[in-house]
């Protein structure tokens, strides 16, 4: 009996909710057909039965469930003989496999091995072996086969170690590839049955990578603390063929400074005398560079030097200081900010210093679900482009976008504390600290007291009166409400219930969707179910008057026919905020005084409204005067100076009127995408009716 790899990831869906799931939910989770679903079910449920584990069942009006007996017997299954679910491999599974065969097992990388590993034929491992080869050939690497020995790899080592570190990183980010991770533990660590077969070297190594946290003054997420156990393995294999990595002597100089290479003398240093392995100091500069790089859960920045952190820390307050004003908000907790941020940027640039790879699997997630933020994010990264001399890829840009999006998504709580909350997180410190803000601004009166790893949760009793765990965790005395690392709106709704269902002695009354939907039910048939019940939501949202914004405008609702004007000139720039600010006035989206308000910001904090040449966007604090999200839009032909020097002249004057630090954003990014092509400046400067500046804003919006 076969269960792919849809069908465990549909089975793990239902595994790891706390209560029955809706169809439906299911169907926005997998981006299946209500159809396949269904078919799926019947599949997975023989598939358990073989198992001797009672199947899925269905709860009228609620949705479906495993039986609590199958659930924590499947988890004590998963765990310990994963790879007899024999679900079929993925494209990327079988050049992954096949790619660590070839680096780790060289002797033993034949066209039969490949095929026994896959379970492939041999003109599906022939075009695998293509793709292959041309990735080797872009790291430095050639692939040759030799007749009677089979495939092999020529050059340098260093290149080597780097896709085996990319391999590590690549089957960690995928929680269903545990059978992937199996085979290549069992490569690198043959004494090993599976992944969850933990032999006495491995447990060795955690035990001593834990040591070294307290040299480094920092704790490692739960997985870089299994990605670097790997590593290391995998550096005492290579060492045991006698294949050495070399490290550039000044740049060993660098690293035998850092606080990372005396954690990494004493990893060396134990294991020498555990394991009678002798670690060249390249080696041990190797690790270096590995720990330098590890995501953190915490950091203690008191054991860093100014040296290794100054550099740094102007890149950060340069990244911040450009966030806000092409965002248009203020941090109040600026300095907090700075000090989270450094604890991701720092390993951040080891990673890319050293060409080290980090596979984020909330990359997509984090891109779909805060497309504006990452917009924004992305323009900031320049300046560590700049100081690190390499490109900043999406990957990381996404993890940054988090540290950015929690401090956003901060409001200063005036609601009494009801419940104490604990975060349990693998997935480091941005992300925590997103699903803290998350989680604190949907639940009134919930304080988060702290965010900790898997491994901090085990070791140590904090008081809370309720969990979050991005992992699965038994529940013992305080209850657990399982999350994803990113809340979609169907996960904000299903935690709401929850903590309802826990803490909440009435039953939460019907909301008015629920109402509506009800009514029309009696009436009439509804096709769509779902668009229907979205729809109305969105309409209730524009019209519930307690809400002052809860939905992101796009930039052609915002600047129309009677919000842009068209001048050729005004005396000064305080004229120019006042001509541009008027139409907000007049439609009572700001009062006269935030005028005012952004005439004085100017004067006190100088010319930073102009962000970029012949642009500014004048803007104050919401509290300042602002009645409802509004933005206007100025254009003039000779331009107005903001002060005496040339880069501060504009011509395109934007006044932005935000009633938050996050309702404005959609529309700020769109406006940014449409400014940053010179292009369409010199249109907008050179239109002759709004006419044209509206049909350059579609364009931008369309494209």
């Amino acid at each position: 009996m076969v269960l792919d790899k849809r069908r465990a990831h549909l089975l793990s869906i239902i595994q790891h909710s706390t209560e029955p799931i809706p169809t439906k939910d299911l169907v926005a989770k997998t981006n299946l057909s209500q159809r396949t679903i269904y078919y799926d079910l019947d599949q997975i449920n023989d598939w358990l039965r073989t198992q001797q584990l009672e199947p899925i069942e269905s709860k009228h009006g609620k949705g479906l469930f495993l039986p609590s007996s199958s659930k924590s017997k499947l988890m004590v299954y998963k765990d310990h003989s994963f790879e007899d679910w024999h679900y079929q491999l993925s494209k990327k599974e079988r050049e992954v496999l096949i790619k660590a065969k070839i680096l780790l097992e060289e002797q033993d990388a034949s066209m039969q091995s490949f095929m026994d590993l896959t379970s492939m034929s041999r003109g599906t491992i022939a075009k695998v072996i293509k793709v292959i080869r041309r990735e080797f050939n872009e790291a430095g690497l050639e692939l040759y086969y030799k007749k009677g020995t089979g495939y092999r790899l020529r050059g340098p080592e260093d290149a080597k170690r780097t896709l085996l570190s990319n391999i590590l990183a690549t089957i960690f980010s995928q929680p269903d590839w545990q059978n992937v991770r199996n085979e290549v533990y069992k490569m690198i660590h043959p004494e090993a049955a599976t992944w969850s077969h933990e032999t006495d070297q491995r447990r060795v190594v955690r035990e001593i990578l834990i040591e070294a946290e307290k040299e480094l003054g920092l704790t490692l997420t739960d997985e870089m603390v299994e990605i670097l156990s790997l590593q290391i393995l995998m550096i005492m294999k290579r060492i045991e063929l006698q294949e050495y990595i070399l490290v550039p002597e000044a740049e060993k100089q660098v690293l035998e400074q850092t606080e990372a290479y005396k954690a990494a003398l004493h990893i060396t240093n134990k294991l020498e005398k555990v394991k009678e392995v002798s670690f060249p100091d390249d080696e041990v500069c190797f690790i270096t560079m590995n720990l330098l790089g590890s995501k953190v859960q915490h950091d203690n920045f008191n054991r860093y030097t100014e040296q290794e952190l100054s550099g740094l820390k102007e890149v950060v307050q340069q990244m911040i200081d450009d966030f806000q004003i092409y965002s248009c908000v203020v941090f109040d907790d600026k300095n907090g900010l700075e000090e989270n941020l450094i604890s991701h940027i720092k390993p951040t640039y080891y990673r890319l210093k050293y060409g080290l790879h980090i596979a984020n699997d909330l990359a997509d997630s984090i891109q779909k679900t805060y497309p504006d933020i990452f917009h924004l994010t992305k323009r900031v990264m320049r300046h560590l482009e700049l100081y690190v001399g390499k490109t900043v890829p999406d990957e990381e840009a996404a993890y940054i976008t988090l540290h950015f999006g929690g401090w956003l998504t901060k409001e200063k709580k005036k609601v009494e504390t009801k419940f104490k909350a604990l975060i349990v997180c693998e997935n480091g410190i941005g992300t925590s600290n997103m699903l803290l803000t998350q989680l604190e601004n949907l639940i009134a009166g919930l304080n988060v007291i702290t965010t900790i790893s898997m491994r901090e949760y085990r070791n140590t009793d904090y008081p809370a009166d309720v969990i979050f765990s991005t992992n699965y965790i038994k529940e013992k005395d305080i209850p657990v409400v399982h999350v994803p690392a990113i809340l979609t709106n169907l996960e904000k709704e299903r935690v709401i219930k929850r903590m309802n269902e826990l803490f909440d002695s009435k039953p939460p009354e019907q909301n008015m969707t629920d109402h509506l939907m009800d009514v029309i039910k009696r009436h009439a048939t509804i096709h769509q179910e779902d668009d229907l019940k979205n729809e109305l939501v969105r309409l209730l949202e524009q019209n519930t008057p307690q809400t002052k914004e809860l939905r992101k405008p796009m930039l052609n609702e915002l600047l129309t026919e009677q919000t842009i004007q068209l001048k050729d000139q005004v005396e000064s720039w305080e004229e120019a905020i006042k001509v541009a600010g008027q139409p907000l006035i007049d439609q009572q989206s700001i009062r006269p005084e935030y005028v005012e308000a952004m005439i004085s910001n100017v004067k006190e904090l100088g010319p930073y409204i102009v962000i970029a040449p012949r642009i500014a966007i004048p803007h104050a604090r919401p509290e300042t005067g602002v009645e409802q999200l509004g933005m206007s839009f100025l254009r003039l032909k000779e331009p107005v100076f903001f002060s005496d020097k040339e880069k501060h002249r504009a011509q395109l004057i934007i006044v932005l009127a935000a009633i938050d630090n996050q309702t404005h954003l959609k529309a700020l990014a769109q406006l940014t995408e449409l400014l940053s092509n010179e292009d369409n400046v010199e249109q907008l400067i050179s239109a002759s009716d709004q006419k044209t500046v509206i049909e350059l804003i579609n364009q931008t919006i369309e494209v």
